[in-house]
């Protein structure tokens, strides 16, 4: 599952939760823009309002896999890619 690039809703586990005390909200799910996603988890960049992503070094938070008891976000599936027929064709 590629989410990069992905505005995101996170819901925090308990122990995520725990663990990002301060960071995101006490209650409820947060959105961010996923910028890259690794082994460890996402790294994400709270929106806080904005409605374009900032261009520029900017400051992005780690989720932790196991902070994340799930999360949902707009899927959408790229148009077939046409193919070129082969074979003969009449002149």
């Amino acid at each position: 599952m590629d989410v990069n690039g992905q505005i995101v809703r996170f819901h925090l586990s308990p122990q995520g939760r725990t663990a990002l005390k301060g960071l995101v909200p006490a209650s409820g799910s947060f959105q961010a823009l996923v910028v890259e996603t690794g082994s460890l988890g996402p790294l994400v960049l709270k929106l806080a309002g904005r409605v374009k992503p900032p261009v520029g070094a900017v400051p992005v938070m780690l989720l932790r896999w196991d902070y994340i008891a799930t999360m949902t976000y707009n899927y959408h599936e790229d148009a077939p890619v046409a193919k070129a027929r082969i074979g003969f064709t009449r002149a």
